[in-house]
């Protein structure tokens, strides 16, 4: 979930749990503190992939929030230690922040560092303007009639948890539609897409490929698209957006399926880091990997998080190279060819 995502949460949950207002600096660390699980972007100093490894892990961990929360109160001022409400306001902080980003696709380690497997609800897309609002607009009518201001926090929980019901009922459709088209598939999947509810990703997952494809639930209903230009929707979504009465698929070859892929660099690191990883592109030049997860090889989009691997053009030319490729021109070096460092591991997300 977004920054702005969780600050409003983080505000509307200081406004909604204790029953008398809090002052205004204790007001203030909570919306902080429903932010701070992200703190961990510190690790990008050290580098990207390190960052892509450890994201949403210990600082987002069940496990660890009791430490982090016991931490944060014991090292708070003594004007905060005798608010009686603060020890479980700063946990709950803590936990709204890690309940929003389960709801997303990204992933979250939840029982690091015991496992690093990713938990990913996928009912709503990475930043969601109507879900913020969802949250937001209860909580600005709060500030205009101040005597009811605690009432009102409360209700922009109650829309939030509303939409995600939608949301949910809207996930069931899209994987009921892809067990209609693959009913001898292993496993489906329906992720939220960009400016809508409605919008979502279906996968229907293979032993050897993934077929996928882009649905709008509801035609009808316009959501955020009005607001930005084609271009622009087609980055984030398709140029293939189908109704459900005519989907229309596409098949890519899973990554596991290309020869020797195993000993080529950046692979076992991908392999880890991606939820659905396929081959996008290869030639003798070079081959491109990318992540359903991210839109990889949705037509029209520039997916995030892609691979990219430079073959040396003989055997006695120089070893193989690979990149992640972020987003345009950004790349970061990927080196290693064996599996990244796990935690105590019970293993990773399918």
């Amino acid at each position: 979930m977004d920054p702005l995502t969780h600050a409003i949460s983080g505000a509307a949950l200081a406004r909604a749990f204790p029953k008398q207002p809090l002052p205004g600096r204790q007001l203030w660390l909570i919306i902080l503190l429903a932010m701070a699980p992200d703190s961990d972007i510190v690790l990008r100093l050290i580098s990207d992939p390190v960052y892509l490894q450890h994201h949403r892990g210990l600082t987002h961990s069940l496990l660890m929030l009791p430490l982090w929360s016991w931490l944060i109160f014991s090292l708070s001022s003594r004007q905060l230690k005798q608010n009686p409400v603060m020890p479980k306001l700063i946990g709950l902080a803590l936990l709204l922040h890690i309940s929003l980003d389960v709801i997303t696709t990204y992933g979250t380690m939840l029982f690091a560092p015991l496992s690093d497997r990713r938990f990913s609800g996928d009912l709503v897309f990475i930043i969601d303007p109507l879900f913020s609002a969802c949250l937001l607009l209860p909580l600005l009518a709060g500030l205009i009639w101040k005597r009811h201001a605690r009432r009102f926090s409360i209700i922009s929980f109650a829309v939030a948890l509303g939409y995600l019901l939608l949301a949910y009922n809207n996930q069931q459709q899209a994987i009921a539609l892809t067990r209609q088209a693959h009913p001898d598939a292993t496993a489906c999947h329906a992720l939220p897409m960009a400016f809508s509810p409605f919008h979502w990703q279906l996968i229907a997952e293979y032993p050897d490929h993934y077929a996928r494809a882009a649905v709008n639930l509801k035609p009808d209903f316009p959501g955020l698209r009005p607001l930005f230009s084609n271009a622009f929707v087609t980055t984030l979504l398709s140029r293939q957006m189908s109704v459900p009465e005519r989907i229309r698929w596409q098949q890519l070859p899973a990554m596991h399926t290309v020869k020797n892929v195993s000993h080529l660099p950046g692979t076992a690191f991908y392999a880890w880091f991606a939820r659905f990883p396929v081959l996008l592109k290869q030639d003798k030049q070079s081959m491109d990997f990318g992540d359903l997860a991210f839109g990889g090889g949705a037509p029209g989009v520039h997916a995030p998080f892609q691979l990219h691997i430079a073959l040396p053009e003989s055997r006695s030319a120089a070893q193989p190279r690979a990149w992640l490729v972020w987003r345009g021109d950004r790349k970061s070096e990927l080196g290693q060819t064996g599996t990244p460092f796990r935690w105590l591991s019970m293993g990773n997300a399918p």
